[in-house]
C-alpha cells in the first residue's frame, strides 16, 4: 500500500492531514485510505461584483475508504455523515465508504476487484494498530477482467433500461407518479452499474445522491445531469430521487406531464452517458492487451 502523494500540492496535503486528524477523533477508525482527490473549479459572475470581475474559486474533494473495527458500534451512515462534517470545516468535500476490518480483509482474500485496487493503488492516510491487511491474490489478466466487466454490465445495464421503458409506458398513460418511480430505478441501476464496471464496488443503496457522488470519483458526467444550481433544478431532481419512496407511500407526492417529460429526458442522456462510459472503459483495457500471437477475440477491433 502506498504511503505518498504525488499528485496533490503541498497545501492538499496539509488539509487532507487537518480532515483526517478531525475525522480520527469522531470516528476512531483502524485505518483511512484515499482512493481519489480532484479539485472542484466553478466561475461564478454577476452584474453587481465590484470590479465587473468574475470569480473563481477551487474545492478540493476525496474520497476515503474508512476501515473500522470489527466491534464499532456507530452504523456506517453516521461514520460517512461524521466525516462529511469534518470536511466542511476544513473547505472541503468528501465521499466515504465504511467497511469493518474483517470484511475488508475477506473482501482482500477473495480477490475483491474494488478493494484490492485499493490496498495496491491507494493512499494509506492513518493507520491505527499498524497491523497489514490481508494480502490480496494476484490481478486478474486484462482478458478476465473485460470479460467480468462485460457480463456485469450486460445484466446491470439492461435492468435500467427495462426501467426507462416502463417510465416511457407509464408516462404514455398519464401514470406520472409511476413514471418517476421506474426513472429512479433505471437511474440507481445505472448508477450501481457504472461504480461496478469501473471500479468492481457493488452498491446497494437507493440514494442518488450518493451514488452521482461515488460516480465522481471516475467520472463528473451523470452527476452533470443533474446540476443542481439552481431551486428549480434542485425542484427536479428531488422530484426524482424522493421517487422510490414518495411515489409509493407519499399520498401528497405528484408530477406534472411536464416534469415527468423533462426527467424523462434526463435519464435518457444518463443511460447514454454511461453506455459511453462502458464503452471507453473496454476502449482503454483492450488497449493495454500487450500483442499476442496467436491473436485473439479481444485483441482484435471490429
Amino acid at each position: 500500500m502506498l504511503t505518498e502523494f504525488k499528485h496533490l500540492s503541498k497545501p492538499q496535503v496539509a488539509q487532507l492531514v487537518e480532515l483526517i486528524q478531525k475525522i480520527v477523533k469522531v470516528v476512531h477508525p483502524n485505518k483511512m485510505i484515499c482512493y481519489g482527490a480532484r479539485m472542484n473549479t466553478t466561475s461564478q459572475w454577476n452584474s453587481f461584483m465590484n470590479d465587473n470581475k468574475c470569480i473563481t474559486e477551487e474545492r478540493p474533494a476525496y474520497d476515503l475508504l474508512i476501515i473500522i473495527n470489527n466491534d464499532e458500534k456507530q452504523l456506517d451512515h453516521e461514520i460517512i455523515e461524521c466525516a462529511e462534517i469534518q470536511a466542511t470545516k476544513v473547505g472541503c468535500d468528501v465521499t466515504t465508504l465504511v467497511q469493518s476490518l474483517g470484511q475488508s480483509n475477506r473482501a482482500l482474500e477473495n480477490g475483491n476487484r474494488f478493494i484490492s485496487t485499493v490496498y495496491r493503488k491507494g493512499i494509506l492516510l492513518y493507520d491505527l494498530d499498524k497491523v497489514p491487511l490481508s494480502v490480496p491474490p494476484d490481478e486478474p489478466t486484462i482478458e478476465a477482467v473485460i470479460d467480468t466487466i462485460t457480463n456485469d454490465w450486460k445484466k446491470g445495464y439492461e435492468l435500467a433500461q427495462c426501467f426507462f421503458k416502463k417510465a416511457i409506458y407509464c408516462y404514455e398513460n398519464t401514470w406520472y407518479e409511476q413514471t418517476t418511480f421506474d426513472l429512479h430505478q433505471a437511474v440507481q441501476h445505472a448508477c450501481m452499474c457504472m461504480l461496478r464496471m469501473y471500479s468492481g464496488y457493488r452498491s446497494n443503496t437507493h440514494n442518488l445522491s450518493r451514488l452521482l457522488s461515488l460516480i465522481k470519483n471516475f467520472s463528473p458526467a451523470p452527476s452533470g445531469v443533474f446540476p443542481c444550481t439552481t431551486k428549480e433544478e434542485i425542484g427536479i431532481y428531488n422530484i426524482l430521487n424522493k421517487a422510490y419512496s414518495d411515489a409509493r407511500y407519499n399520498e401528497n407526492y405528484q408530477v406534472t406531464a411536464e416534469k415527468a417529460q423533462l426527467l424523462i429526458g434526463r435519464v435518457k442522456a444518463l443511460l447514454s452517458i454511461a453506455q459511453q462510459l462502458y464503452q471507453e472503459r473496454l476502449l482503454s483495457l483492450r488497449s493495454d492487451l500487450a500483442i499476442q500471437l496467436p491473436v485473439s477475440a479481444l485483441n482484435v477491433v471490429v
